[in-house]
C-alpha cells in the first residue's frame, strides 16, 4: 500500500533524522551572495508549531548550487540533532532497558 513518500519526494521535500521531512529552496541571488530558505516539518512534534523554518544567507564563492543546497541541508540536520538528539537517544536507551527487564 503506498505511503505518499513517492509523492512528496517529487514535491521536493527530504528525508530528515527523527522522523522528520525537509524543503530546501534557493530564494535569491544578490552580487555577492545567495538566499537559501529552508522548512523542517515534525510531523510527531508536541510544540505549538510543528515545524522550524529559516533562511541562510551565503556569502558568494566557488562552490556549486548542489554544494550549497547540501550546506544548508547539513545546517538542518545539526538543528534537529542538537534539538533532539540527547532526547531520541536517551529514549532508545531507556526503550533497550525495558526491554531487557521484560525478556528476563
Amino acid at each position: 500500500m503506498p505511503d505518499g513518500r513517492d509523492g512528496i519526494r517529487r514535491m521536493g521535500w527530504i528525508s530528515l533524522p527523527y522522523s522528520c521531512v525537509g524543503l530546501v529552496r534557493k530564494t535569491g541571488v544578490g552580487d555577492s551572495v545567495t538566499i537559501w530558505s529552508w522548512l523542517i516539518l515534525m510531523p510527531w512534534s508536541s510544540d505549538t508549531k510543528p515545524w522550524i523554518d529559516g533562511s541562510e544567507v551565503l556569502s558568494a564563492s566557488t562552490l556549486t548550487e548542489a554544494e550549497e543546497r547540501q550546506s544548508v541541508v547539513d545546517k538542518m540536520r545539526t538543528i534537529l540533532d542538537e534539538r533532539y538528539g540527547e532526547i531520541v537517544g536517551n529514549h532508545a536507551v531507556d526503550d533497550l532497558i525495558k526491554r531487557l527487564q521484560e525478556d528476563s
